[in-house]
């Protein structure tokens, strides 16, 4: 059984205070969540403490530099899992409210594996959903993030001639700037014998997954944009 009574989250720079010393001004603090009696988590984003490295090394009996290093592997673990839920949103909360076929192509598209085996199209959407927005809603180490269609943001990307991404950009506010970058995007592709979509997305790493998509998951996230922005 653990003998130790807490578990490390991640590493933040928002917290500047020791919640053990008092000690301020501290570039960094150290996210700890409590453990019960059986090494289980026991609480929620309100329970977790901002320790300094050094209070939270005195905490766990651990060298700093072990605080540290699995402060950042915790901190990063997390950062993937927000990247791999801004990607299902980007892909999927577009289609959400879509007739149960589009669904269906559209999750069966990405996961043929699924396909006549009694899984529900729908029902995984809807897992999917709410499980990337519990991600990041969770506040353990920082406010919670973008979810929203409203949040989504258009993104230019240039294909090369083998369909490989070449270039992806975030679209300008700006009307002006927008048709200087659709134009600059339209002679480079001329250039390299390519292609130009817009997609919108969470994010820009979302945006390439949503660009290699098939053609109706694309029409979907056009449609969840412009309603979004009517």
């Amino acid at each position: 059984m653990p003998t130790w009574k807490w578990t490390i989250k991640g590493i933040v720079d928002d917290v500047t205070e020791c919640g053990c010393c008092g000690r301020r001004g501290l570039k960094r603090t150290v996210a700890m969540m409590p453990l019960d009696a059986n090494g289980n988590e026991d609480g929620t984003a309100e329970d977790v403490v901002y320790y300094g490295t050094s209070c939270a090394a005195d905490a766990l009996s651990w060298t700093q530099g072990k605080v540290t290093d699995t402060a950042r592997t915790a901190q990063a673990e997390r950062d993937q899992r927000d990247a791999y839920a801004r990607r299902m949103l980007s892909i999927y909360a577009p289609v959400e409210f879509a007739p149960v076929r589009d669904q269906a192509r559209v999750h069966y598209g990405r996961n043929a594996h699924q396909r006549d085996t009694g899984v529900k199209a729908t029902e995984e959407v809807a897992k999917l959903l709410a499980e990337a927005r519990a991600t990041l809603a969770d506040t353990t180490t920082g406010p919670a993030r973008p979810s929203r269609i409203e949040d989504f943001r258009r993104y230019l990307v240039i294909f090369s001639s083998d369909e490989r991404i070449y270039l992806v950009r975030r679209v300008p506010e700006d009307e002006t700037e927008r048709q200087e970058q659709a134009a600059t995007a339209q002679r480079r592709a001329d250039q390299i014998r390519g292609s130009v979509r817009v997609v919108a997305a969470l994010d820009a790493e979302a945006a390439r997954d949503v660009a290699y998509a098939d053609d109706l998951t694309r029409d979907w996230n056009t449609k969840a944009w412009q309603a979004a922005h009517a």
